[in-house]
């Protein structure tokens, strides 16, 4: 009973931190996804430019 409601300020900014931690969230597993992908491309490419 005793708790206030959130100002709309503090509300967006907690929701646009929480916006910017999924982000951060789903680029880390695209880097993991690909990583394997870019390893060989990069072995390649040293491959052919040596």
């Amino acid at each position: 009973m005793g708790e206030t409601a959130a100002s709309p300020q503090e509300t967006d900014e907690k929701e646009a931190a929480e916006r910017r931690r999924e982000r951060r969230q789903k680029l880390g597993q695209v880097a993991l996804d690909w990583s394997p992908v870019l390893a060989k491309l990069t072995t390649i490419v040293m491959q052919h430019l040596s």
